[in-house]
């Protein structure tokens, strides 16, 4: 650490100190000597639920634990990583991207701490308590440019998780920190290459559970462990090969508290942000908490607090009903049939409550069908389940959506035209400068089901026609990872390019009766792939395009 910095800090703590006013005054009695904060990036519920982790199954059953905490949006590493160290989400610290960089930012912090930053847990605890060993390990290289490294005692980057594990057993028994933050990317880095919920990805789960063995073993052997808290969180989960975007499984990540004062066994039933990490972090060792920070000690955590007065109770508690055929990746549950009905059947994953359902885009209530066995879905529909215990509903509504494609009208389908990209694009690119690479012909606007010659750096065009039924204005919206726009006879009205987890763009344009010209644009520069298509009119809730109304020509 830049030793002036930490020297001015002393002096203004004591001159402070002799005038009678005190630099600060802690919110609350220090209650843990040492806060070990280890970031698993990419690990998400279902990693902790489905692969091997002993250790973490053995902190949650001597800790207090949700697994149902959420990250910040966008669900990208930098965004969560700086929340996770600032208290506060990326509208006050300025973080959206992994791109982001001290002075290059779209907009500033909305208070400064120092250099240009916004005030981590970092500088809080060095302004506080200069005297204190700070520290801070990471895989991930990245992670370094989110805070002003001159208030870390120890700071260093591992080439490899087992290079930073390596590095943070021998700080821990050698500086005993007061406080120290190991970030960990391998579980990423496997998200990315071969998919969340892949046995690869569960593998490298179970890796980082032996790992944060290794780091709690560090603390018996400096002999702090009777003395120390352990907080195991991440960034963010993921959906097949991508994150970034909006669902439940990217924005869903595990809480984890163990040591010192921890309740044991207890599942936290309130909600839990990833910017209210560093706010326990300082409650525990007895800072003062920054007004500008958004984030609130998860106090529950610790022997003797009070659990507080919910009056509203938090809607992933109970997990939701599963709606099957399930859906791949960020595919929905439902699906498209062709020339014949769906049979859906619900799945209750929770051991209480009992499940009902609409077949009409409606949320379910106490009075909707209760689910009993398999429905033949004959019709695209939109179905709704949610778990009800004792009469009320207890979680957030499930959807599917079925496209059954009336093969007896004639030929449908658009057709589509795939592009190889130079490595690393992007936006899309200029096709009328490029000869397609295959064709071929989609029963809807999606990649779902379509053979692309490669993965990555590449596009793919849909061109066809859309049957409207009814004058009106018609929203249209894309969910895509990367980039995509849609254009309806030759305008556009959804502009989603840009390289991007999965995000959605929307617009609208009023349309007349009759055949309308629809092309969709999409490409991917890498990672995670997907594309959806959405419409709504009059008289047609938001679903999927439907396939009965796409034809060639």
């Amino acid at each position: 650490m830049n030793q002036s910095i930490k020297g001015a800090a002393l002096l203004l703590a004591f001159l402070a100190a002799m005038a009678g006013l005190g630099v600060s005054s802690p919110s609350a009695a220090q209650t843990a000597g040492h806060v070990i904060v280890i970031g698993v990036d990419g690990l998400s519920p279902d990693g902790v639920r489905r692969a091997a982790t002993p250790t973490l199954d053995d902190l949650m059953a001597n800790g207090s634990w949700s697994l149902h905490a959420r990250a910040v949006m966008p669900t990208t590493s930098g965004a969560n990583w700086a929340s996770i160290l600032d208290g506060a989400g990326p509208e006050q610290h300025g973080v959206t991207s992994n791109d982001w960089q001290v002075g290059e930012f779209n907009f500033p912090t909305s208070v400064t701490g120092s250099g240009g930053f916004f005030p981590s847990i970092f500088q809080i605890l060095t302004d506080q308590h200069p005297e204190w060993e700070v520290g801070s390990v990471y895989h991930w290289e990245g992670f370094g440019n989110l805070y002003d490294q001159r208030f870390v005692d120890y700071d260093v980057h591992g080439e490899s998780e087992d290079e930073t594990t390596a590095l943070a057993e021998s700080y821990i028994k050698a500086k005993r920190p007061a406080f120290l933050f190991v970030h960990f990317d391998h579980v990423d880095h496997a998200g990315h290459e071969y998919g969340h919920g892949t046995p690869q990805y569960y593998e490298a789960v179970a890796k980082a559970d032996t790992l944060i063995a290794r780091i709690r073993q560090a603390t018996v052997e400096a002999g702090i462990a009777d003395d120390t808290v352990i907080l195991v969180t991440s960034d963010h989960g993921g959906v097949g090969k991508g994150h970034g975007g909006e669902t439940p499984a990217e924005l869903e990540i595990p809480w984890i508290a163990y040591g010192d004062g921890v309740n044991r066994g207890v599942e936290l039933d309130l909600p839990i942000n990833t910017f209210d990490t560093p706010a326990t972090v300082a409650w525990l060792l007895g800072a003062d908490i920054p007004y500008a920070w958004l984030g609130r000690p998860v106090r529950p955590a610790l022997a003797g607090e009070p659990a507080p007065v919910q009056t509203y109770r938090t809607s992933s508690f109970y997990a939701s009903p599963v709606i099957e055929p399930v859906g791949d990746g960020n595919a929905p549950s439902g699906g498209l049939f062709l020339g014949q009905p769906a049979r859906m059947t619900i799945r209750n994953p929770n051991a209480a409550g009992e499940v009902r359902y609409t077949l009409d885009n409606s949320i379910p209530t106490a009075a909707s069908p209760l689910y009993a066995g398999p429905v033949q879905i004959s019709r695209s529909t939109i179905v709704r389940a949610g778990l009800f215990v004792d009469g009320l509903a207890a979680s957030v509504p499930a959807t599917g959506y079925f496209r059954i494609l009336d093969e007896s009208a004639g030929p449908r389908g658009v057709t589509y035209s795939v592009y190889l990209l130079p490595e690393g694009p992007v936006r899309l690119p200029d096709f009328s400068r490029l000869a397609p690479a295959a064709t071929g012909r989609a029963h809807e606007l999606s990649i779902d089901g379509l053979t692309l010659p490669r993965e990555d750096a590449v596009a793919v065009v849909f061109e066809g026609y859309i049957t409207i039924a009814a004058a009106g204005s018609y929203g249209f919206s894309l969910a895509s990872d990367d980039g995509s726009i849609l254009y309806i006879d030759g305008k556009t009205v959804v502009d989603n390019d840009g390289d991007h987890g999965v995000i959605t763009a929307a617009g609208s344009i009023d349309l007349q009766p009759g055949k309308h010209a629809i092309r969709v644009e999409y490409f991917n520069g890498g990672g995670g792939s997907w594309l959806g298509a959405y419409f709504e009119g009059p008289g047609i809730p938001r679903q999927f395009i439907d396939p009965n109304l796409l034809t060639a020509r």
